[in-house]
């Protein structure tokens, strides 16, 4: 999807209801100086285990990847889509944001973060607290390391 769009700028969210889409358009300026824009959970409205284990999975991501981010996950994300031309992506689940942002930023693409508003789940269930979809993770995520520190 990202390297099929055909305008100057990519963004994505999730539709389950917790973003208000109309904090996208004050993201616009930012991108005059940086090249992504990352949103970040002001008051995030998920279960205290999920907001542990959200703050741990992004200290744990940043670490690897030497990125600056407050909150990886967050699915309120603001590119320009040139980016994608250049960065390689082979994830296909919910660790495509990190190699996002782990390959612009090995890249030199320049990221920024601003917090966007969080609301109570509306639609759909959480998956990612599952022990099988974290472990999954987390070999994907040792993977994905791997790969990038060997330039692949």
């Amino acid at each position: 999807g990202f390297r099929s769009a055909t305008k100057d700028l990519v963004f994505f969210s999730d539709g389950d209801g917790q973003f208000d889409l109309s904090e996208m358009p004050p993201l616009l300026p930012l991108l005059r100086q940086y090249d992504i824009v990352v949103g970040y959970r002001l008051n995030r409205q998920d279960p205290l285990s999920r907001r542990i284990m959200g703050r741990l999975w992004t200290q744990l991501t940043c670490l690897m990847f030497s990125l600056k981010v407050r909150d990886i996950d967050c699915a309120f994300k603001l590119f320009k889509r040139d980016i994608f031309n250049h960065i390689k992506m082979e994830s296909n689940g919910a660790l495509i944001s990190t190699e996002i942002l782990a390959r612009a930023n090995r890249a030199g693409y320049t990221i920024t973060q601003r917090g966007v508003h969080h609301r109570p789940r509306t639609a759909g269930r959480q998956t990612g607290a599952k022990p099988k979809v974290i472990l999954r993770a987390f070999v994907e995520l040792l993977k994905l390391r791997r790969r990038i520190l060997r330039g692949e």
